[in-house]
């Protein structure tokens, strides 16, 4: 029995730890004009200046400029920050690629608010 309220204690560590991580890059996103929506794994960022547009497509597809962005335990056991891109086709799995590790917020921030930027007119 031991060993089992060992696991989920740290179970409910990890999942604690997601989560605080998870409100972090979204408060540091929000700081950089980003809106973000926070999930149990993962947050979506996009760029309300994307959607200021008078094209009417460019309103069709609003919030079309965003980023998902993943924590997930890598491959040596530590928490990473990933990028998500939906796949080739529609029912392709979702793609990941490594972007640096939980605890450099302000790094992950710097490079989803540069993805997501919109030059100024």
């Amino acid at each position: 029995m031991q060993g089992e309220d060992l696991d989920a204690a740290t179970s409910m560590d990890r999942v604690q730890l997601v989560k605080a991580r998870l409100d972090e890059l979204g408060a540091a996103l929000t700081e950089r004009g980003l809106t973000v929506r926070i999930g149990t794994g993962a947050l979506v960022a996009w760029n309300p200046a994307a959607s200021r547009t008078d094209d009417p497509m460019g309103r069709a597809m609003s919030p079309g400029l965003s980023q998902y962005v993943a924590l997930c335990r890598h491959e040596d056991g530590s928490l990473q920050w990933y990028w998500c891109w939906t796949g080739p086709t529609r029912d392709a799995p979702l793609e990941t690629e490594h972007m640096c590790a939980a605890e450099e917020i302000e790094y992950a921030a710097d490079l989803t608010a540069k993805v997501l930027r919109v030059e100024d007119e």
